[in-house]
């Protein structure tokens, strides 16, 4: 279970059912890496996967941290494009992250 936190408070709760993973949405409206950052420095043993306005503009920097086990984005698999069966667009972007993720953890 990867529960989604935004507060310290939810973090300990978090913590207190014995997780060291959670999912950190709305990730850029509260806050981004930075604050991921802030939460990262008190909370040393958790890590965190970011879903909320990541894209492939910003998510190279929240790979590169290493309190970033993974993120999540939708701007990938985007329903217009599902609807209108682009499924080459798709797979362009899925394999535009993957090497990106290729790029940044090897």
């Amino acid at each position: 279970m990867t529960p989604g936190v935004c507060t310290p408070s939810e973090i300990e709760g978090a913590m207190e059912l014995g997780l060291d993973v959670v999912k950190f949405f709305p990730a850029e409206p509260a806050g981004g890496l930075p604050m991921i950052k802030a939460l990262a420095g008190p909370y040393v043993g958790l890590k965190f996967m970011p879903t909320g306005g990541i894209n492939a503009k910003n998510v190279r920097d929240y790979l590169a941290y290493n309190k970033i086990i993974a993120c999540g984005g939708s701007w990938m698999v985007k329903g217009d494009l599902i609807r209108e069966g682009k499924f080459d667009e798709i797979e362009r972007m899925v394999r535009e992250a993957a090497g990106i993720v290729k790029e940044i953890r090897g």
